[in-house]
């Protein structure tokens, strides 16, 4: 893995959920995203302590966490460990190659008299 600091891996992280979050609110209908508001503030109007606390911004906060269990996304560490994962997949070893086997600098050529071929008909692909 990349080093990394934690507080930008963390950056990362949140950036991450927030994409998934968009994303999920992009895909369903504007009808279907109005329902899971309406649930919500019913959720936010009244607490334990009886206080009204809607609030706009209350409600984005509420609305994106009640989406991220709808979605289950993996917590921090367990994306961290995932990420992780799929780092090590994606990571390729490369050997050098023999000097015969490798290729020269100079682009590889073929005249159309080499192959019989009408210069008009001759594709040059690289």
């Amino acid at each position: 893995m990349k080093s990394t600091s934690l507080r930008s891996l963390r950056r990362a992280y949140v950036d991450w959920v927030e994409e998934q979050i968009e994303e999920f609110k992009d895909r369903i209908p504007r009808s279907q995203l109005l329902q899971l508001a309406d649930e919500v503030v019913t959720g936010l109007r009244v607490d334990k302590d009886g206080q009204y606390q809607l609030t706009e911004i209350l409600l984005c906060n509420a609305m994106d966490r009640r989406i991220f269990r709808m979605l289950k996304l993996p917590g921090y560490r367990a994306w961290c460990a995932q990420r992780k994962a799929e780092e090590a997949a994606a990571t390729v070893i490369t050997f050098p190659l023999p000097e015969r086997f490798a290729l020269s600098s100079a682009p590889m050529a073929a005249t159309a008299a080499e192959y019989g071929e009408e210069t008009s008909a001759l594709a040059c692909v690289g």
